[in-house]
């Protein structure tokens, strides 16, 4: 029998984190610095793609049919005062995203992404809840520290309409920075806003892992989204599943959440495969001598996340 949750409720797969398009098929100047550094298995294209929405919503929803995947949470990275506004404006490329999740609220949900240093970000994020997002996104590698007080109107906003906020952390690529992509700074903005839940995106990374789960040991709203994890899966299996079971021990996989990064991440581990390895945990963590239930499998890969969202099946 397949995980469950929800009362004995057949499984929802919800990928909390995806993209329409990766940054590098965003931005030229992300592009080039990841060729020339060699960047391995991530979308390094020479020249920007054709970005046709319908086209990479069918190719999405694809690969969601072969995955098993029910629902995916397209998130936006706003990188626009870092690296220069892109070839749509920050509220166009919202737009596709709550236009998309409207259309086809089937397999999409919208996540609305935006600096918060911009004048109208209140504005942005409280249109893109209207039209139906569920959640933001924040992306501190633009240049701003996730605990700065400009971020906190978002964050009484998200709590007032019961969304998570997703921040990005963990090491990335010039010409983005990563001084402010430390979990350190997702501390204070849990504390001050307890009735705000908060996705540690890739649970910081291998290097700020252990900071993740012990700030998330003592904030309950703080949870862990474990993408770009598949090439530690790939490297060290067992290592990959030690930090589970610390996980489990620490704050419970309860919450934990699903998420890809797709495509960025697809040339790493293809969704389907990812998703393989999480329904395979209980198996390949016994090898290990470690014990993870198939409910705790079901709310990792939809239960916790439908909670999050105030989804209903």
């Amino acid at each position: 029998m397949g995980p469950r949750y929800d009362g004995g409720s057949t499984l929802v797969i919800i990928d909390l984190h995806r993209h329409l398009w990766s940054i590098f098929e965003r931005y030229a100047a992300a592009r080039e610095i990841a060729a020339r550094g060699g960047v391995v298995g991530i979308h390094a294209h020479s020249e920007a793609p054709v970005q046709d929405v319908e086209a990479r919503a069918a190719e999405i929803r694809a690969e969601m049919e072969k995955a098993g995947v029910d629902r995916s949470c397209l998130l936006l990275a706003d990188y626009g005062l870092r690296l220069g506004e892109g070839d749509r404006s920050i509220v166009e490329e919202n737009r596709l995203a709550t236009d998309l999740a409207r259309a086809d609220p089937d397999h999409f949900i919208a996540f609305v992404g935006v600096d918060p240093r911009r004048p109208d970000a209140v504005d942005i994020v409280r249109d893109a809840l209207d039209a139906g997002a569920r959640g933001l996104k924040l992306h501190p590698c633009s240049g701003y520290s996730p605990a700065d007080p400009v971020c906190r109107p978002l964050y009484a906003l998200a709590g007032e309409r019961g969304v998570p906020v997703a921040v990005h952390t963990g090491a990335m690529a010039a010409p983005l920075v990563s001084t402010y992509a430390s979990p350190l700074h997702i501390d204070e903005p849990a504390a001050d806003f307890p009735d705000t839940n908060f996705v540690v995106l890739h649970a910081g990374q291998r290097a700020w892992f252990p900071l993740a789960l012990d700030i998330a040991r003592w904030k309950p709203n703080v949870y862990l989204e474990l993408s770009l994890w598949q090439g530690l899966l790939i490297e060290d299996e067992a290592r990959f599943i030690g930090r589970v079971s610390e996980i489990k021990h620490g704050i419970g996989l309860g919450r934990v959440v699903f998420g890809s990064d797709c495509p960025g991440i697809s040339k790493v581990m293809p969704l389907h495969t990812w998703v393989d390895a999480f329904r395979a945990l209980p198996e390949t963590a016994r090898r290990h001598g470690v014990e993870i239930t198939d409910d705790e499998v079901g709310q990792m890969l939809g239960g916790t996340a439908a909670a999050l969202m105030g989804l209903s099946r």
